[in-house]
């Protein structure tokens, strides 16, 4: 694509939610499989897909912003007693500020595409280091990890609303934000629906998604589609975007 050509269109972020071992791992310490249906496989199902859509953002995206629980023992969606999904409480997970290197590793973005010496938003950012990071991660075209305590990434992160206007703004043109990840309708949805809310434009490429079962996925899909586009992976390969 031509200097001309990409100035043209929108900057496109690829947005990567959630894609951790504690997530994707069945193994994991929260595995993301439909919580209602034992014959579930769950997230490993789409872990090539996910390659593939990583490839593609790498190749076609001006930039990749990966976000990723981040917690701790004292995080209000944690609760090692009695955890309940319907009260948005789940067993210790993605414990990235445990002192325990056991735990700190299921925090970690799965192998397959995890992010190259990315610029970090640290869980307890301001917007003076929000607006930091998008700047540098912009002009030193690098991937960012956004650390959040909380499964939307806008109540998570104090500094995230920060960040991803800066980052438009450092893009320096509207955008449109690349959607794939976990799960579809906790993290991913409440990602797509912030930044729909914001006003951004929103690509979700649906089979690179997979849910707990809490929402039907063809209702979120609905939702999405509502106020930005929901395509498949071989429709965003052959864009041309």
């Amino acid at each position: 694509m031509s200097g001309g050509e990409r100035a043209a269109r929108p900057a496109l972020v690829g947005w990567i939610v959630d894609v951790q071992v504690d997530f994707m791992d069945p193994a994991g310490r929260l595995y993301v499989r439909d919580l209602f249906d034992d014959s579930d496989p769950g997230a490993i199902t789409i872990i090539p897909a996910l390659e593939a859509a990583t490839a593609w953002m790498r190749e076609h995206c001006d930039i990749l912003v990966y976000t990723g629980d981040w917690h701790g023992l004292e995080d209000p969606e944690i609760d090692a007693v009695a955890p309940d999904p319907a009260r948005d409480t789940y067993p210790p997970h993605c414990m990235g500020r445990s002192p325990d290197p056991d735990e700190r590793a299921g925090a970690q973005v799965i192998a397959e595409i995890r992010p190259v010496d990315p610029v970090v938003l640290a869980h307890d950012a301001g917007a003076d280091a929000a607006e930091a990071v998008a700047r540098r991660a912009v002009a030193e075209r690098r991937p960012v990890f956004v650390q959040k305590t909380r499964f939307n990434v806008f109540k998570g992160n104090p500094g995230c609303e920060a960040f991803v206007t800066s980052l438009v703004a450092a893009l320096g043109r509207p955008a449109e934000f690349v959607v794939i990840g976990v799960a579809r309708d906790v993290c991913m949805t409440q990602a797509v629906d912030g930044l729909q809310a914001r006003g951004y434009a929103v690509l979700a490429v649906r089979d690179t998604t997979w849910g707990l079962g809490l929402e039907p996925e063809e209702v979120t899909l609905a939702r999405w589609a509502e106020k930005g586009r929901v395509v498949t992976l071989a429709e965003l390969e052959a864009a041309g975007l």
